[in-house]
């Protein structure tokens, strides 16, 4: 039973990591971006303070909603990972990594066999704006610093990539 487990895993981590080799890194361009308040979406941290995507308005946001559940977020999440290290000294920049199907139980546990110390949140369906509506996992959205919408990735892409991070600091990015 042991072995089948083990296999089992090995077997998901393979999977993974070929998802994973698979990811592109997103081209951020500066561009028209979309007004504020179409944006703007309540989410809980795992300790369950509440919060709103405005409350962040005069930094970069980049919020991601993902699932413990979706293969192709979990893959990208090591991605994640790495740009969130690289950026995290940066006070002009904040992660909204939001799940909106897991328990913060079930996220902790997940971060902390993976890992990760990104700042994990949770959002309800009914939280989210309609104009942030997606039907594909993961969905990452970038948000200027006056509230706007800057970019938009749908699906997995390799968040890791300098040409990321650079874009994320550019004045452009204001």
């Amino acid at each position: 039973m042991v072995l089948l487990a083990a296999l089992g895993f090995l077997m998901v981590r393979t999977l993974e990591m070929k998802i994973a080799e698979s990811f592109k890194a997103p081209q951020i361009a500066e561009r028209e971006t979309r007004p504020a308040a179409d944006y703007d979406f309540r989410y809980e941290t795992l300790d369950g303070q509440t919060h709103r995507l405005s409350e962040q308005r005069g930094k970069v946001v980049f919020a991601n909603f993902w699932g413990t559940w979706c293969i192709r977020c979990v893959a990208g999440m090591p991605t994640i990972q790495k740009l969130y290290d690289t950026l995290i000294n940066d006070p002009a920049v904040v992660f909204v990594v939001a799940s909106r199907l897991d328990t913060p139980a079930t996220i902790r546990l997940y971060a902390k066999y993976g890992h990760y110390n990104l700042p994990f949140d949770t959002i309800e369906v009914s939280d989210i704006p309609a104009a942030m509506q997606f039907n594909q996992y993961p969905t990452t959205f970038i948000s200027a610093k006056d509230g706007s919408l800057a970019e938009t990735q749908v699906g997995g892409a390799d968040w890791a990539a300098p040409s990321v991070s650079e874009a994320i600091r550019q004045p452009g990015a204001e």
